[in-house]
């Protein structure tokens, strides 16, 4: 029988190689290659990514924290002493996954923020391609859980555009949250693929770390029960131990008194312990505590009291990374997969000194320039509540350099205790020195390229319609199964918030400039010569002037090639400014329903930011009826309006320092209440409440102005997840058992002299 001529792309014999006759008896069938077939055998590929963790946090670097199962993989694998990422998390995550510089694809700082510049878009770009996205292009099961953070704010909601959501970049699943941090005992309205969990309050043992854990084991067990031989990726994105440091009770008991000693001891005795196990040498020099960070013996002894147990929170927290690793290596164990089964484990950046020189209970307080309630923190210490979900903490300056231990500086900078960080990689079938460390310079741009050579996998020629840009990185691959292997790179540049760096060979030019302030010159270049100094101690700039000028000539071409240019160190008003066309959507009255979903806080923060606003809500109440009518935020940044015992209550939540407006007996039947509030300038506000057009509560203080919400949107008839507040935390979510028309937020005018304004007013504001 003759083959039809079926050159139709979709025909279904348009390539068909077997033999049609009229009978099945005298016809050949066959089948295409499935993708499945494709990548029969492969090895399984699971990178674990951590956040915020320093060079020294882990046992097999050098810590005295407990991380038996993470320095079994070590033992088991390769650790690499010379790895080196970028300075915050958004633009590593970027890197990690698609191996090129994260500037040249949009993601040169956090996704907070899209400033209408192409390396600052807070996306990836479309045309280059993710790790994820080749893999399952390729036949791969892909997955991921845990914290994404490659997508702007403003598009992380139910209507937003989904393009630059995980399952859209190349995850066949997705469970985990969208943002930077969040609580680890009642995280952020979190997402399975693009559709929100709908939970209203977590168990009393929930934990982020232990749930993602939990997916991708679930997730693991289903993939290997239905096609055993089917590789996969799995992406575990662990946000700890970022901020804020919490942990289990049973992992602090762990760590009860163990660093009171104090941060000098400490660093020394990580730094020993490095040069005892081979990753530092001579070379080597404990780099001096940065400026500020006291001696631990000059601290009065409250204040190391304190001081000792944010370390303790941060080791709990640390450990329970470990435990969570031990549970995933185990099942891979178990089910025989261990073997054929990339394991890489890193860090997005080195340790965060976000908490400053004397840490905070409270970050979000810390962030907006609010005094920080030592105090109320020691208390907090001493009652056990610090480090639960009532707070934010995070640990002083001095910790943070233990973390990077023995390098200078932290996240945000690209000095090496901001980009020196573990790397663990561990394969049985093909590492044969396990056990080994490796000292040549890799980069995070390499790892793509590297899984993809040691796969067999060319990268693309095309992504989502575009010519895929080719990786940054360079492959590897050779250091796994040869320990002599040179590394294959020389150059690479950094730049975070002006602070930045060029490497060439084993010189290197840093520059730091301070946040949020004028960037008074872009000259102020040191130099270090990493062969001898490599914890960037002594600075040569003076001494040799002309390879200064050369290597900030090619800094300079490598930053307009990637589109690292304009240089910003805004700190606050950088993520919180609105672009223009954005002016319409967030002046614009929100109407929220009855039996609305948590609406995200990139849709209402805008509403409230520094600024005069009115929230309109209109019910039913009658007597015995009870619960919260809206609630904005959470308790460290939240507005609620709630009915208690037959009265109407308004409460203004920071922190530990409430605004509770005096409440106001209700009449029954139907309710309008307006509360009115203007932003008065220098973050002072005030509010009035009125009650069916009667004034029942007047202007009264309500500062400081709400600049924006931790984590939370608006929920209307109950407070679900992070109360705002606990004056009805026995009631947990706090339904309201009446009737909801809506609620209704007009936004007004900006304060005077308010930092959120549209980025063209803020960028002319700083030129003058």
């Amino acid at each position: 029988m003759t083959k039809p001529d079926n050159r139709r792309n979709g025909d279904p014999g348009a390539h068909f190689q077997g033999h049609i006759e009229q009978l099945i008896k005298d016809s050949t069938p066959w089948w295409p290659q499935t993708k499945s077939q494709r990548v029969h055998g492969k090895p399984n590929v699971v990178v674990i990514y951590l956040d915020d963790l320093g060079f020294s946090d882990l046992g097999c670097y050098g810590s005295e924290i407990a991380t038996p199962h993470i320095d079994a993989l070590a033992a088991g694998g390769l650790r690499f002493a010379n790895y080196t990422t970028v300075p915050m998390c958004s633009p590593a995550r970027a890197a990690l996954l698609t191996g090129k510089n994260p500037h040249s694809v949009g993601c040169g700082w956090i996704a907070h923020a899209n400033p209408g510049f192409p390396g600052y878009s807070g996306e990836i770009a479309p045309d280059a391609p993710t790790l994820a996205e080749i893999l399952g292009d390729e036949g791969y099961s892909t997955m991921m859980v845990g914290k994404w953070h490659n997508t702007w704010s403003h598009n992380v909601h139910e209507a937003g555009d989904h393009s630059s959501w995980p399952l859209q970049r190349g995850f066949d699943k997705f469970y985990g949250f969208m943002d930077a941090e969040t609580s680890y005992f009642q995280p952020e309205r979190l997402y399975e693929g693009n559709n929100p969990v709908e939970v209203d309050a977590y168990p009393d043992d929930h934990f982020a770390t232990d749930d993602w854990t939990n997916r991708a084991i679930r997730w693991m067990k289903e993939h290997h029960a239905s096609e055993p031989d089917h590789p996969f990726f799995l992406y575990t994105a662990f946000n700890a131990p970022h901020m804020p440091i919490q942990a289990k009770a049973q992992d602090i008991t762990k760590y009860k008194g163990r660093y009171n000693q104090g941060w000098n001891v400490f660093r020394q005795a990580r730094f020993e312990r490095q040069r005892a196990m081979g990753l530092l040498d001579e070379r080597h020099q404990l780099a001096p505590l940065p400026p500020g960070v006291p001696e631990w013996d000059s601290l009065p002894a409250e204040r190391q009291e304190l001081f000792a147990k944010y370390m303790e929170l941060y080791a709990a927290l640390v450990d329970n990374i470990d435990q969570n690793v031990g549970r995933i290596v185990g099942f891979l164990k178990d089910a025989g997969l261990l073997d054929n089964t990339i394991i890489v484990l890193s860090s997005d950046n080195g340790a965060s000194a976000v908490g400053g020189l004397e840490g905070t209970p409270n970050y979000v307080d810390q962030r907006e320039g609010q005094p920080v309630d030592h105090a109320r923190a020691l208390q907090m210490a001493r009652d056990g509540s610090l480090g639960q979900d009532e707070s934010l903490p995070a640990y002083p300056t001095g910790w943070a350099q233990v973390s990077n231990t023995p390098f200078r500086f932290f996240k945000r900078t690209p000095l090496n205790g901001g980009i020196r960080v573990p790397f663990v990689l561990h394969w049985p079938d093909k590492i044969k020195d396990a056990g080994a460390i490796r000292r040549e310079w890799i980069h995070v741009t390499d790892v793509t390229p590297t899984l993809l050579d040691v796969l067999g996998i060319a990268h693309p020629q095309s992504s989502h319609g575009f010519d895929a840009r080719k990786p940054d990185g360079v492959s590897f691959a050779p250091m796994l199964v040869d320990g002599s292997a040179p590394t294959q790179r020389s150059r690479q540049h950094y730049e975070l918030e002006v602070n930045r760096a060029y490497i060439d060979g084993s010189w290197k030019i840093a520059s730091l400039q301070p946040r949020g302030g004028v960037i008074a010159s872009l000259d102020n270049w040191m130099l270090f010569d990493l062969a001898t100094d490599p914890c960037e101690t002594t600075d040569l700039a003076a001494q040799q002037p002309e390879r200064v000028a050369r290597m900030a000539a090619a800094f300079d071409a490598d930053a307009r090639a990637n589109y690292v240019y304009p240089l910003d160190n805004r700190a606050l008003e950088r993520a919180v400014t609105i672009p223009p066309f954005m002016a319409d959507t967030v002046n614009r009255p929100r109407t929220f329903f009855a039996g609305t979903p948590t609406v995200a806080r990139a849709i209402v923060a805008p509403l409230l930011g520094d600024r005069h606003f009115t929230i309109r809500s209109r019910f039913d109440w009658q007597p015995g009826q009870e619960g919260v009518i809206f609630a904005i935020g959470e308790a460290f940044v939240g507005l609620v309006l709630y009915v208690m015992d037959g009265q109407l209550h308004f409460v203004f939540h920071r922190w530990m320092s409430p605004v509770e407006l005096p409440p106001v007996a209700l009449v029954a039947g139907a309710q309008d209440v307006v509360l009115e509030y203007r932003a008065l300038g220098q973050r002072r506000g005030e509010g009035r409440l009125l009650v069916n057009g009667i004034e029942t509560v007047p202007y009264t203080g309500m500062s400081p102005t709400i600049i924006g919400i931790h984590v939370e949107g608006i929920d209307i008839g109950m407070d679900r997840r992070q109360r705002v507040s606990h004056r009805y935390a026995s009631k947990r979510t706090f339904p309201y058992t009446g009737t909801i028309d809506r609620v209704v937020i007009e936004p007004g005018p900006q304060a005077p002299g308010s930092i959120i304004n549209s980025i063209e007013a803020n960028i002319h504001r700083q030129r003058d």
